[in-house]
């Protein structure tokens, strides 16, 4: 595991070196993750994202994801899922949808608060007609992508006890696969995040944090941008 991490990250690292230039923007982000459990070992989980360029006057990215998982057991979780994502394109002056059938791996640490989420997606994405074209959408790319996630959630104590404080730091690397007519570079996407917490109940806790985003184009041009992160998590 220590080799996969070490590579990923020498893999990520070569990105940000290739980029030809790189512009940066700000950005909000608000998402609430919900999990749905049916018994022991069947759940739904699903979140739902607000993506706002620009500050908080702009129009941005929409993201709506379920899936149905299974656990092993405790530390070792797999899914199945689904995700709508429209995105605001400023070319055709309307949001162009995106489809995700996607296939996940969980595992979770047991002696810390650590997980790693291994992910492979199979995407269609709208490409944009001009703006005065009858039709918003021109045509459809398919891609292939592999996502690593690992997320390490940390309480923070006082006088040696646990509070309902914690800190959370957390990186995804987003790597395009074969057959991908979105990006045909390899390094797609970086994100790194940093949050402090607090826990409500055993169910329901909330995070705020920095978020750096770091994207590659298919041209190799590269984008940044610093994200304000909101993130609800709920156990229903």
């Amino acid at each position: 595991m220590k080799n996969v991490l070490l590579l990923l990250a020498v893999i990520a690292l070569s990105g940000y070196a290739s980029a030809q230039e790189t512009t940066h923007a700000y950005q909000h982000w608000y998402t609430y993750f919900g999990n749905v459990k049916i018994n022991q070992r069947w759940s739904v989980p699903f979140d739902i994202q607000g993506r706002i360029r620009d500050g908080i006057s702009n129009k941005g990215q929409l993201l709506m994801r379920g899936g149905l998982q299974y656990a092993v057991n405790k530390q070792h979780q797999v899914l199945l899922g689904y995700a709508f994502v429209p995105t605001y394109s400023g070319v055709s002056n309307t949001w162009l949808p995106e489809h995700r059938i996607f296939e996940q791996y969980i595992y979770k640490a047991p002696k810390i608060d650590m997980t790693h989420r291994f992910r492979l997606e199979q995407r269609w994405v709208a490409q944009p007609n001009s703006a005065d074209a009858l039709k918003a959408i021109q045509d459809w790319k398919y891609g292939n992508r592999f996502r690593y996630f690992n997320r390490t959630q940390l309480d923070l104590k006082h006088k040696q006890q646990p509070t309902r404080f914690y800190v959370a730091l957390q990186d995804e690397i987003f790597l395009n696969l074969w057959g991908n007519h979105i990006n045909s570079l390899f390094f797609d996407q970086n994100r790194f995040l940093t949050a402090v917490g607090y826990k409500f109940s055993p169910t329901l806790k909330a995070d705020i944090g920095y978020m750096n985003q770091f994207l590659q184009a298919g041209n190799g041009a590269g984008s940044m941008n610093h994200i304000l992160h909101f993130a609800v998590f709920q156990q229903l």
